[in-house]
């Protein structure tokens, strides 16, 4: 009679399930019974925290597409971290096993299941960040200019060198470029220079006219602005005498720009003027006016229009002439900084 009553009792003693919800409104759940015994949760203080991405394992109860994925989740019972009670201190499951944690299993007829495990209160577990990072910026060069380098360009004529640079960095927020002359003259002028100015603007870059290199400490939106690079390709007045007056003319232009460009760059930027190196050219002497404006001639180097596709060495007056550049130098200057 006992053994019937056990029975009895076994058979009629309700299980304690977890459900996950189904579209179709059928039951679908996995068997959690209850632990109602205190003294086998207190020795049992860590639980598996599963791995929702991870496959099932081969043994492991098959559920349907669908409900493995109901919220984006897997009800995959492979474990991913096991996180201690006590401690709030987090493991693999590799390092669990290792342990040889002793697992209360209870026999309810033909299955057998692993009893719920309720979480203590003020436990903390860290939640770690999957995301893939973020892949860097692909930095891109053309002579000695990245990327990088927050880069002004003045005195240009068509654009066509601020445009080459433009196009080989692929985007161009860091360049402002900009001229002397103003757009409509440039549009009469010039043929490519609206392809130029589009170039550069499709790219990011600032684009300016009317700025006079100087002066242009003073200018509203440069003036204010820090650079790493100020490039100023072949500085001319118009003067091609060889009067000291003309060649005056010419230094001052030079001086000028020099003067407004050293108060524009970082502590270790630079500032580039690229010039003739023959003739009347060499009377400017422009290494020896960077020192005397305090600057340092850090280098200074054979200039190669080749190096530069699409840059046309343009007059800036007397319409859209190219003009030749060879021998030419391109002396770079920093901040003496002794």
């Amino acid at each position: 009679m006992g053994q019937i009553l056990s029975n009895l009792c076994k058979f009629l003693r309700p299980k304690v399930t977890t459900e996950i919800p189904r579209d179709d409104h059928q039951t679908n759940h996995l068997n959690i019974p209850f632990n109602d015994t205190d003294e086998k949760q207190s020795e049992n203080h860590c639980i598996d925290i599963y791995d929702h991405h991870a496959e099932p394992t081969s043994g492991s109860n098959t559920v349907d597409t669908n409900e493995r994925h109901y919220n984006n989740l897997d009800v995959s019972i492979t474990p991913h971290v096991v996180v201690d009670l006590k401690s709030g201190n987090e493991e693999d499951a590799t390092t669990t096993t290792n342990k040889k944690r002793k697992e209360l299993v209870i026999d309810d007829g033909d299955e057998q299941v692993i009893p719920e495990i309720v979480l203590e209160k003020n436990v903390t577990t860290t939640v770690v960040n999957r995301l893939p990072s973020v892949p860097k910026e692909i930095l891109r060069k053309i002579g000695p200019y990245t990327s990088a380098q927050r880069i002004l360009l003045v005195g240009e004529g068509d654009f066509s060198f601020s445009s080459c640079l433009a196009v080989a960095f692929g985007t161009s927020h860091n360049i402002t470029a900009t001229s002397l002359n103003s757009e409509d003259f440039l549009i009469s002028n010039y043929a490519k220079f609206l392809t130029n100015k589009a170039k550069l603007e499709t790219r990011g870059s600032m684009v300016l006219h009317e700025v006079d290199a100087t002066i242009m400490v003073k200018h509203p939106i440069i003036g204010s602005m820090v650079f790493d690079r100020i490039i100023y390709n072949f500085p001319h007045t118009g003067q091609f005498g060889m009067t000291d007056a003309e060649r005056r003319s010419n230094q001052n232009l030079v001086r000028g720009f020099l003067k407004n460009a050293k108060k524009m760059i970082g502590e270790y930027g630079q500032i580039h003027i690229t010039s003739k190196s023959n003739g009347f050219f060499l009377r400017w002497d422009i290494p020896k006016i960077g020192r005397d404006e305090g600057l340092k001639l850090i280098l200074e180097v054979n200039f190669k229009r080749s190096d530069y596709p699409g840059y046309s060495t343009k007059y800036g007056f007397g319409g859209d002439k190219n003009f030749n550049c060879n021998p030419s130098k391109t002396y770079k200057f920093g901040l003496s900084l002794s």
